[in-house]
């Protein structure tokens, strides 16, 4: 995810320097946005397979449960690679590392779960076989269902890849270090209810056309967060327990994101946008040209600082 995210500014400002000098200087700033934008979803498209039209084998569903150990690893890397239908992550305290439990009866997307060992790092990677047979219906005939289950105590480095259907990610009381997720059509769900006990460095997002919903990221631990929104919903709260100061930098696509702070939290909000961006602030006041804070700010120990990049969306944030 860090090279996406390199590869996008890179490709902005390579594109940028060839195409703004012929535009009014009035009008860069839009364009600009715009350009961004359309990257920031064509990195995504190249991320997920692009649906074929080859034919599926219905098998008899298949129900089967596979498990991953530490191996002696001091930590972990643990990606998942999940195209069509359900996912659910939860704690567990009965769990080493990982347990994946698998309903399929697509022949095709019998689950491939890949496992090596270097030094005290664990390497796991879960992938739906065949990704690129993705039906173009969402018929119930399908059936494709991962429940896994993540080791409390071990640090986890975190990548998923959703593409299409319904995800449901409780990391509640885990041990993050790092997390990052892409989401195409997906309606996504991540709570943390419980703090995570691991400093988790950036937490990076990048959202397609589905609804993708954050709540208690306070807990998460985080440094900072970094988000790329598409066409769809994005909802952040930011409720919990922060432990730092940390930063928020958000760029919204032409969806809607809807940002939420605990009033206690201190929050300093800079925008930058298109004249075409709608943003609604409730419980800031402005401070000068584009930079808001709620009254928390300068009071309480902590700061949130939010800096919002807005193209031709909806934004909307709260403080209460």
């Amino acid at each position: 995810m860090r090279r996406k995210n390199w590869l996008i500014l890179r490709g902005h400002k390579s594109i940028t320097s060839r195409i703004l000098p012929y535009f009014p200087s009035r009008k860069r700033e839009s364009i600009n946005l715009w350009i961004l934008g359309a990257l920031c979803l064509l990195t995504l498209a190249c991320a997920i397979p692009i649906p074929t039209t080859e034919p599926l084998t219905i098998i008899s569903t298949v129900d089967h449960v596979q498990s991953v150990d530490l191996d002696g690893a001091e930590q972990a890397t643990v990606r998942l690679r999940l195209l069509s239908k359900y996912l659910t992550i939860d704690p567990s305290d009965a769990v080493e590392l990982l347990r994946g439990h698998f309903r399929y009866n697509v022949k095709e997307w019998a689950p491939s779960v890949k496992q090596t060992t270097n030094g005290t790092l664990r390497n796991v990677t879960v992938g739906q076989g065949l990704g690129s047979q993705i039906p173009l219906s969402t018929s119930d005939d399908y059936v494709n269902e991962w429940a896994i289950a993540l080791g409390k105590g071990v640090p986890i480095d975190l990548d998923i890849d959703i593409g299409a259907g319904d995800a449901a990610l409780d990391l509640s009381g885990l041990s993050i270090s790092d997390l990052s997720m892409t989401t195409g059509s997906a309606d996504v769900s991540l709570v943390f209810n419980s703090p995570n006990p691991e400093p988790l460095g950036t937490l990076r997002l990048t959202s397609g056309t589905g609804k993708f919903a954050a709540s208690g990221l306070g807990n998460a631990n985080f440094d900072r967060v970094v988000v790329l929104g598409g066409t769809g919903t994005v909802n952040l709260d930011f409720g919990g327990a922060l432990q730092r100061s940390a930063v928020a930098d958000i760029t919204a696509g032409a969806g809607k994101i809807d940002v939420r702070v605990p009033a206690a939290l201190g929050v300093r909000l800079t925008f930058a946008g298109t004249s075409v961006s709608t943003v609604e602030t409730i419980g800031f006041t402005e401070q000068s040209e584009n930079i808001f804070v709620n009254d928390a700010y300068g009071v309480a120990p902590l700061t949130l600082t939010i800096n919002i990049t807005a193209g031709v969306g909806a934004i909307t944030l709260i403080s209460q």
